[in-house]
């Protein structure tokens, strides 16, 4: 089924998307007000598919274990500090939202954190819940207590939901007031989409590399988007740019054409060095307060 959205997410039928790029099968808008990008339509009748299909067994997301968990306690301790100095690590209960394979999870019991996870791929639930039930097979909506999370992660998720508004509208109820929301996701301000502007541009919109389409990343924000952010409760308290590994953007080749393979095994090396040089790199890691 086909879910076409011609509006943005975030401003409303105020703001009607324009053209922005086209894929083999749909367009890419861009709001004219926040400049949030996604895929027109939104989802296809292969969305259902994706989501229990390739993300699990890949070797690309087994063999990065060791690297994620690292991150993955670097960014818990980042958050912390940013937190209500006068509530205690073990009084902290932390919901993680698209929990995958329990990596993050595993983290927080070693630093002995409360936390639990929710995730629709049925087999990523399995495979987190083989030791101890702690991942719930299903989304946020209506289901947890409102005021019951001091913090939601929800890191490289909200580019694939088909209305994140709603999905932030449904953490600032789970939240507790002053609770925090952690973001993590690709973005507009990132030497890789620069690089792909520019190529889609020279060959007349046919060398769409910018990660959207409608059965994977839906969406990409940028700072203006976040800025919406304020509407729905949440204020800005950190935000930063961090890269992805270069291995992990090459294995992402994988879904892509033939010739656009090979341009970009020549061409991703050189960029993500440059990126990281000048501050440009592919996601941004934001965290928002909850002001309600």
């Amino acid at each position: 089924m086909r879910d076409e959205q011609k509006h943005c997410e975030f401003c409303g039928t105020e703001y009607k998307g324009k053209f922005y790029s086209k894929g083999s099968y749909y367009t890419v808008l861009q709001c004219p007000q926040c400049d949030l990008l996604w895929s027109d339509p939104l989802t296809d009748e292969r969305y259902e598919e994706s989501i229990n299909s390739h993300y699990f067994g890949e070797e690309i997301y087994l063999r990065k274990e060791k690297g994620q968990k690292e991150r993955f306690k670097v960014q818990i301790e980042k958050v912390l500090k940013l937190y209500d100095p006068k509530i205690t690590k073990n009084e902290i209960k932390i919901l993680d939202v698209g929990s995958g394979l329990g990596f993050f999870l595993d983290v927080c019991d070693e630093m002995q954190i409360y936390c639990e996870g929710c995730d629709i791929n049925e087999k990523v639930v399995n495979y987190s819940n083989k030791i101890r039930n702690r991942t719930r097979l299903g989304t946020i909506d209506g289901y947890y207590e409102d005021e019951s999370f001091d913090m939601i992660f929800a890191l490289n998720l909200i580019e694939h939901i088909p209305h994140p508004k709603e999905f932030i509208s449904q953490c600032a109820r789970i939240l507790k007031p002053g609770g925090l929301l952690v973001l993590e996701t690709p973005i507009q301000e990132s030497l890789f989409h620069l690089f792909a502007r520019l190529g889609d541009h020279l060959t007349g919109f046919k060398m769409n590399n910018y990660g959207i389409n409608t059965n994977g990343h839906i969406y990409k924000f940028c700072n203006k988007t976040f800025e919406k952010f304020k509407d729905l409760g949440f204020e800005t308290v950190h935000r930063e740019k961090i890269g992805s590994p270069l291995k992990e953007i090459y294995g992402k080749t994988s879904y892509m054409s033939v010739k656009n393979k090979i341009i970009m095994k020549f061409v991703l090396p050189v960029v993500w060095l440059l990126a990281r040089v000048f501050g440009m790199e592919n996601r941004a890691f934001v965290i928002f307060k909850n002001n309600k």
